[in-house]
């Protein structure tokens, strides 16, 4: 089986990839996916509305990672924001305390493409350590990304083909999380705003990233035997697609 992945990450609010994506053909083999920090707000500011949050539900996201940018203190900024898209926030490492938005915001999806299932799981960079005042005051907990990584996958390893992360933690952090749980197949990440022309291998784990600020739409082509769990990986080929250049002109 093939499936091919567009990918975005870092937007910061500009619309290049989100452009070209409105003019490609999409069939049930495509996944469009985010790491995160697509919005004009912050952890800090927020705006009532998030224009490109409309225009990737309207493009049709399969799933977006919660950046540091989309994650907010205030549960009503967050309620709102996830308001606003028909796909899925993904976040694996963010507890509220309080219990008001774990349901709003989720750990992973898994996804069907004619029988194949493909978990996406998400990943957000700790805001503050385990003995902050901040966890108390805010209500919120940060887990380490691994820890939340061996949660999920202890739970449906067993049950999907792939195992994809949108991070936004960083290069750095995301080759350390790939040594750190092989069983993850394919981390999107951002954050570190890093542009990977070519992906990074990590032990058994492919590294992409489009740099930043809608300067390019990443594409993965990949190709995996589908008849065992979890499925052997025969074939990845990447591509970072320019366009802030084609749509300035």
């Amino acid at each position: 089986m093939r499936i091919t992945i567009f990918h975005t990450n870092d937007l910061h609010n500009r619309f290049y990839p989100l452009d070209y994506l409105e003019t490609l053909s999409r069939n049930s083999h495509t996944l469009i996916l985010d790491a995160g920090d697509a919005i004009g707000g912050s952890n800090t500011v927020f705006r009532f509305r998030e224009p490109i949050l409309d225009k990737m539900s309207a493009i049709g996201y399969d799933a977006m990672a919660i950046g540091n940018r989309e994650f907010n203190y205030l549960r009503s900024v967050i309620e709102g924001r996830v308001s606003q898209v028909n796909f899925p926030l993904l976040c694996s490492n963010v507890v509220d305390l309080k219990g008001i938005i774990n349901s709003l915001i989720l750990p992973y999806i898994i996804k069907n493409i004619d029988g194949a299932k493909i978990a996406l799981i998400g990943f957000t960079p700790v805001q503050f350590r385990e003995k902050s005042i901040w966890k108390k005051l805010t209500g919120f907990q940060f887990l380490e990304p691994a820890e939340a990584a061996l949660k999920v996958i202890s739970r449906i390893k067993d049950k999907v083909h792939l195992i994809i992360a949108l991070s936004h933690l960083g290069l750095k952090d995301d080759e350390k999380l790939a040594r750190e749980i092989p069983e993850i197949n394919l981390i999107i990440g951002g954050h570190s705003h890093t542009t990977l022309k070519n992906f990074v291998r990590a032990g058994n784990t492919f590294i992409f990233q489009t740099g930043c600020y809608g300067n390019y739409l990443g594409k993965i082509d990949i190709e995996f035997n589908a008849e065992n769990i979890p499925a052997k990986i025969k074939d990845v080929r990447s591509l970072l697609i320019p366009v802030k250049e084609k749509d300035e002109k």
